[in-house]
């Protein structure tokens, strides 16, 4: 059976891959954040529980709230006889007001025995990761042929921006590298640790593909209903 894969980068992004962590980590900044442990069914087996942790999470600057965005100041109409005047040129902040003041997106907490890591995630990249667990559904839905294929051969994955890659994958064999024959024997979902530098990855039943599919959507409807507008209430 396809088994769900976390796999994290042996190294952590010096400089920061996403707007939260960008926000979570400004020097000298007061950061007020609200925190969303998503749920789902089965959170009551150890094994999901006591493995991997998603976190939605909502985060503003204090020392620096956002502004309201000023309307677009009118452009005059040119006389007769004059070409139209090109409209100043706006930078990244006038477009988004937001920027570097407010952001939001997951930790996704990932244990493996004494080890642990966390790592963080944009709101924007959710909608890919939920794509390929719905690509994955959609194969399951037919289960003469899903069974029918080799499970070592069935692979989908999504790479978040600060290391962690997500997989849904076949349980591997183990495969013995040599050099005869090497690429006849692996199978194409990647069985032989990268040799460039460790990784941390945890492989997890397939029970835990639903699983980790639910609590991803429960934080990704969280976090569509909530923003800066609610941020400092009670909702």
């Amino acid at each position: 059976m396809p088994c769900l894969e976390l796999k994290v980068a042996a190294e952590t992004p010096a400089q920061p891959a996403t707007r939260l962590r960008a926000l979570l980590e400004k020097p000298g900044a007061a950061v007020l954040r609200r925190n969303y442990t998503a749920e789902a069914e089965g959170e009551e087996d150890a094994q999901f529980r006591n493995r991997y942790r998603v976190v939605a999470v909502l985060a503003v600057d204090l020392s620096n709230p956002p502004k309201e965005a000023e309307p677009p100041a009118p452009v005059a109409e040119p006389a007769e006889g004059q070409e139209p005047a090109e409209p100043p040129v706006r930078i990244q902040e006038d477009l988004d007001p937001l920027l570097g003041s407010f952001a939001k997106g997951l930790e996704i907490w990932i244990a493996d025995g004494v080890r642990a890591t966390c790592v963080i995630a944009d709101a924007d990249e959710i909608p890919g990761v939920l794509s390929m667990f719905d690509a994955y559904l959609r194969l399951a839905r037919f289960q003469p042929a899903f069974l029918r294929l080799d499970h070592r051969m069935l692979g989908l994955q999504y790479s978040f921006r600060e290391g962690l890659t997500l997989g849904v994958h076949g349980a591997p064999a183990p495969v013995e590298a040599t050099s005869d024959g090497f690429f006849e024997a692996v199978s194409p979902i990647a069985e032989v640790d990268d040799f460039r530098a460790p990784s941390f990855v945890v492989r997890l039943p397939n029970g835990c593909i639903q699983h980790f599919h639910h609590l991803l959507s429960a934080a990704s409807g969280w976090l569509d209903e909530n923003s800066y507008t609610t941020i400092l209430g009670g909702k």
